[in-house]
């Protein structure tokens, strides 16, 4: 297989300038190498996100290095993906899983790309000093960076994407979006909550043991929270909760507290609240967002709206009319 640069991959199809320093590359994979398009959009703050969506016609390992050093959160939306680094060690991030790598000025990477075989993935970098301050809740993350300037890589262990981080980075795919300024900013604040949100999944994951909890009882934790994540809308008991996730109910109750900081009423409650900012943000009245979103009243999840945002949802509403 021959080794392949990724910027010997790409032509630049478009640059898309908005304000605020907001730059946006298109580009398109050489005819000769495949079909598909990366898009590079960076925010202006030592953030930049990588959308890559594209498939080979010829097997290829692409290489990387990069001279800034910082950190990538990279989801893998497709086929199983080999990393090889320069101490011979090779990573492999599974379907539907992301990592965080740490880069020194000095990263260089290979990743071995078969024909036909589609590849998606979400990068989300960040530089250094930006990075350390982000991920102060990763215990040690000052040491882990330390390694990574040592050996020019260090990889946070990986994790399955769940519900949650999919929707987050749902648009990031979709090229039209980079184009209009007011859908770049909202996209901005979902690259935050994203980041935000998949520091505070590893650094729980690092600390798991601490709070001395097994690998099972982690896995069914974790499967309770996700019929949460995804069936927000339905009337879901403990009971049921725990029967689908294979946990007595007591140890459910008192472990999903101490793993993830809130209660499954809380973290129910918090899932419908943010799904229902989505949707009062589309054509749906605020009644139908109640019941969309697992409300039988809608003054009660008026009430519960306007205690954790300080506005009603009829006027946050009118913000989108």
């Amino acid at each position: 297989m021959k080794k392949i640069n990724l910027k010997d991959l790409i032509e630049l199809d478009e640059e898309i300038n908005h304000p605020f320093s907001r730059k946006i590359s298109v580009s398109n994979i050489k005819k000769k190498f495949g079909r598909g398009i990366i898009i590079k959009y960076d925010i202006g703050n030592g953030i930049a996100i990588f959308a890559r969506n594209f498939t080979l016609n010829e097997d290829i390992i692409l290489t990387e290095e990069s001279d800034i050093p910082g950190a990538c959160f990279i989801f893998n939306l497709e086929n199983n993906l080999t990393f090889n680094y320069k101490d011979k060690k090779e990573y492999i991030l599974k379907k539907n899983h992301f990592f965080i790598e740490l880069a020194s000025n000095k990263f260089y990477c290979e990743i071995p790309i078969k024909k036909d075989e589609p590849f998606l993935t979400i990068f989300l970098a960040v530089k250094d000093t930006l990075f350390l301050k982000l991920a102060s809740s990763i215990e040690n993350i000052h040491d882990y960076m330390n390694k990574a300037f040592c050996q020019s890589y260090y990889i946070l262990e990986g994790l399955e994407i769940d519900t949650l981080q999919l929707e987050l980075f749902n648009e990031f795919k979709d090229k039209t979006y980079f184009e209009d300024i007011l859908k770049n900013i909202y996209l901005e604040s979902k690259t935050t909550k994203l980041l935000h949100y998949s520091i505070e999944k590893v650094s729980k994951n690092l600390n798991a043991p601490l709070v001395n909890f097994n690998k099972n009882r982690i896995l069914s934790l974790e499967r309770a929270k996700e019929m949460i994540m995804q069936k927000y809308d339905e009337k879901l008991s403990i009971k049921e909760i725990a029967y689908k996730s294979a946990i007595n109910e007591c140890y459910l109750k008192k472990d999903f507290k101490e793993y993830f900081g809130m209660t499954i009423h809380e973290m129910l409650q918090k899932r419908r609240l943010e799904i229902s900012k989505q949707l009062l943000q589309e054509d749906f009245c605020v009644k139908e967002v109640a019941f969309k979103v697992g409300y039988k009243h809608t003054s009660n999840f008026s009430k519960i709206f306007k205690k954790q945002f300080n506005i009603s949802p009829a006027k946050y509403k009118k913000q989108f009319i």
